[in-house]
Protein backbone atom coordinates (compact mmCIF):
# COMPACT_ATOMS: atom_id res chain seq x y z
CA UNK A 1 0.00 0.00 0.00
CA UNK A 2 1.51 3.32 -1.07
CA UNK A 3 0.25 6.82 -0.89
CA UNK A 4 1.78 9.99 -2.25
CA UNK A 5 2.25 13.09 -0.12
CA UNK A 6 2.95 16.52 -1.60
CA UNK A 7 5.34 18.05 0.81
CA UNK A 8 6.81 21.22 -0.51
CA UNK A 9 7.32 23.56 -3.38
CA UNK A 10 10.69 22.74 -4.88
CA UNK A 11 12.25 25.91 -6.23
CA UNK A 12 15.31 26.20 -8.37
CA UNK A 13 17.40 29.30 -8.81
CA UNK A 14 16.03 29.58 -12.35
CA UNK A 15 12.59 30.12 -10.76
CA UNK A 16 13.71 33.39 -9.17
CA UNK A 17 13.83 36.49 -11.32
CA UNK A 18 15.89 38.98 -9.32
CA UNK A 19 15.39 41.75 -11.91
CA UNK A 20 11.60 41.52 -11.71
CA UNK A 21 11.55 40.45 -8.03
CA UNK A 22 9.42 37.36 -8.62
CA UNK A 23 9.35 33.69 -7.75
CA UNK A 24 7.78 31.25 -10.20
CA UNK A 25 6.02 28.28 -8.57
CA UNK A 26 5.96 25.42 -11.07
CA UNK A 27 6.83 22.17 -9.27
CA UNK A 28 6.36 20.36 -5.98
CA UNK A 29 8.38 17.73 -4.19
CA UNK A 30 6.31 14.69 -3.25
CA UNK A 31 7.12 11.79 -0.95
CA UNK A 32 6.24 8.33 -2.13
CA UNK A 33 6.60 5.84 0.74
CA UNK A 34 8.00 2.53 -0.45
CA UNK A 35 8.39 -0.89 1.06
CA UNK A 36 10.61 -3.61 -0.34
CA UNK A 37 10.48 -6.71 1.78
CA UNK A 38 11.22 -5.67 5.36
CA UNK A 39 12.92 -2.46 4.22
CA UNK A 40 10.97 0.78 4.32
CA UNK A 41 12.07 3.92 2.65
CA UNK A 42 10.88 7.01 0.92
CA UNK A 43 11.29 8.05 -2.67
CA UNK A 44 10.97 11.70 -3.59
CA UNK A 45 9.75 12.88 -6.95
CA UNK A 46 9.25 16.28 -8.52
CA UNK A 47 5.80 16.80 -9.98
CA UNK A 48 3.37 19.43 -11.17
CA UNK A 49 1.47 21.46 -8.56
CA UNK A 50 -2.00 20.13 -7.64
CA UNK A 51 -4.04 22.71 -9.55
CA UNK A 52 -3.63 25.14 -12.41
CA UNK A 53 -3.81 28.06 -9.95
CA UNK A 54 -1.01 26.50 -7.88
CA UNK A 55 1.35 27.33 -10.74
CA UNK A 56 1.92 31.03 -10.25
CA UNK A 57 4.29 33.96 -10.02
CA UNK A 58 4.72 35.58 -6.63
CA UNK A 59 6.19 39.04 -6.19
CA UNK A 60 8.87 38.96 -3.49
CA UNK A 61 9.65 41.63 -0.93
CA UNK A 62 12.93 43.51 -1.14
CA UNK A 63 14.15 41.95 2.10
CA UNK A 64 13.35 38.46 0.76
CA UNK A 65 15.36 39.16 -2.39
CA UNK A 66 18.27 40.44 -0.29
CA UNK A 67 18.13 37.29 1.86
CA UNK A 68 18.09 35.11 -1.27
CA UNK A 69 21.13 36.90 -2.69
CA UNK A 70 23.02 36.32 0.56
CA UNK A 71 21.84 32.71 0.68
CA UNK A 72 23.13 32.15 -2.86
CA UNK A 73 26.59 33.36 -1.82
CA UNK A 74 26.57 30.97 1.15
CA UNK A 75 25.45 28.16 -1.13
CA UNK A 76 28.36 28.86 -3.48
CA UNK A 77 30.66 28.38 -0.48
CA UNK A 78 28.89 25.09 0.34
CA UNK A 79 29.48 24.01 -3.26
CA UNK A 80 33.18 24.87 -2.99
CA UNK A 81 33.54 22.92 0.27
CA UNK A 82 31.64 19.90 -1.13
CA UNK A 83 33.92 19.73 -4.17
CA UNK A 84 33.33 16.64 -6.30
CA UNK A 85 30.53 15.39 -4.05
CA UNK A 86 28.34 18.39 -5.02
CA UNK A 87 25.29 17.41 -7.09
CA UNK A 88 24.14 20.37 -9.13
CA UNK A 89 20.35 20.40 -9.17
CA UNK A 90 20.04 24.21 -9.01
CA UNK A 91 17.94 23.94 -5.82
CA UNK A 92 17.48 27.15 -3.84
CA UNK A 93 17.40 25.20 -0.59
CA UNK A 94 19.50 22.08 -0.54
CA UNK A 95 21.69 19.80 1.51
CA UNK A 96 25.44 20.47 1.92
CA UNK A 97 25.98 18.33 -1.20
CA UNK A 98 23.35 20.01 -3.40
CA UNK A 99 20.57 17.44 -3.08
CA UNK A 100 17.05 18.36 -2.00
CA UNK A 101 16.17 18.77 1.64
CA UNK A 102 13.75 16.19 2.93
CA UNK A 103 10.74 18.48 3.47
CA UNK A 104 9.41 16.44 6.35
CA UNK A 105 12.61 16.58 8.36
CA UNK A 106 15.60 18.59 7.13
CA UNK A 107 13.66 21.73 6.29
CA UNK A 108 11.69 21.54 9.53
CA UNK A 109 14.88 21.16 11.57
CA UNK A 110 16.28 24.29 9.90
CA UNK A 111 13.08 26.24 10.58
CA UNK A 112 13.14 25.21 14.26
CA UNK A 113 16.77 26.36 14.57
CA UNK A 114 15.97 29.73 13.00
CA UNK A 115 12.94 30.25 15.24
CA UNK A 116 14.94 29.41 18.34
CA UNK A 117 17.82 31.69 17.29
CA UNK A 118 15.37 34.56 16.72
CA UNK A 119 13.59 33.80 20.02
CA UNK A 120 10.31 33.25 18.20
CA UNK A 121 7.53 30.77 19.04
CA UNK A 122 7.72 27.22 17.75
CA UNK A 123 5.51 26.97 14.65
CA UNK A 124 5.01 24.68 11.66
CA UNK A 125 5.93 25.62 8.09
CA UNK A 126 2.28 25.84 7.18
CA UNK A 127 1.77 28.39 9.96
CA UNK A 128 4.03 30.76 8.00
CA UNK A 129 1.56 30.58 5.12
CA UNK A 130 -1.39 31.26 7.43
CA UNK A 131 0.41 34.15 9.11
CA UNK A 132 1.23 35.75 5.78
CA UNK A 133 -2.35 35.49 4.55
CA UNK A 134 -3.74 36.86 7.81
CA UNK A 135 -1.29 39.78 7.83
CA UNK A 136 -2.07 40.66 4.21
CA UNK A 137 -5.80 40.64 4.85
CA UNK A 138 -5.37 42.74 8.01
CA UNK A 139 -3.36 45.21 5.91
CA UNK A 140 -6.43 45.52 3.64
CA UNK A 141 -4.85 43.66 0.73
CA UNK A 142 -7.69 42.58 -1.54
CA UNK A 143 -8.67 38.94 -0.89
CA UNK A 144 -8.30 38.13 -4.60
CA UNK A 145 -4.60 39.05 -4.39
CA UNK A 146 -4.20 36.91 -1.26
CA UNK A 147 -5.90 34.04 -3.11
CA UNK A 148 -3.41 34.38 -5.99
CA UNK A 149 -0.41 34.48 -3.65
CA UNK A 150 -1.60 31.37 -1.83
CA UNK A 151 -2.47 29.57 -5.06
CA UNK A 152 -6.04 28.77 -4.03
CA UNK A 153 -8.18 27.80 -7.00
CA UNK A 154 -11.28 29.53 -5.59
CA UNK A 155 -11.68 32.79 -3.65
CA UNK A 156 -14.19 30.98 -1.44
CA UNK A 157 -11.41 28.74 -0.12
CA UNK A 158 -9.34 31.77 0.90
CA UNK A 159 -12.34 33.47 2.49
CA UNK A 160 -13.47 30.34 4.34
CA UNK A 161 -10.04 29.75 5.84
CA UNK A 162 -9.35 33.38 6.75
CA UNK A 163 -12.85 34.59 7.62
CA UNK A 164 -11.70 35.23 11.21
CA UNK A 165 -9.89 38.31 9.88
CA UNK A 166 -12.99 39.76 8.25
CA UNK A 167 -14.89 41.17 11.27
CA UNK A 168 -12.21 43.77 12.00
CA UNK A 169 -11.88 44.52 8.29
CA UNK A 170 -15.63 45.11 8.06
CA UNK A 171 -15.52 47.52 11.00
CA UNK A 172 -12.65 49.45 9.41
CA UNK A 173 -14.54 49.61 6.10
CA UNK A 174 -17.64 51.07 7.80
CA UNK A 175 -15.49 53.61 9.65
CA UNK A 176 -14.02 54.71 6.30
CA UNK A 177 -17.53 54.97 4.86
CA UNK A 178 -18.62 57.07 7.85
CA UNK A 179 -15.69 59.45 7.32
CA UNK A 180 -16.51 59.78 3.62
CA UNK A 181 -20.04 60.98 4.48
CA UNK A 182 -19.14 63.29 7.39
Amino acid sequence: MCCRHRLAVENEWQDINFAQGTLQVRRTLSRLPTQMGKERGDMYIESEPKTKSSKRNIVLTGFALDALRLHRLRQEEMRRVAGDSWQDHDYVFCSPTGTYLSPGHNALVQLKKLLEKADLPDIRFHDLRHSTATMLLMMSVHPKIVQEILGHSEISMTMDIYSHVLPTMQKEAIEKLNKAFE
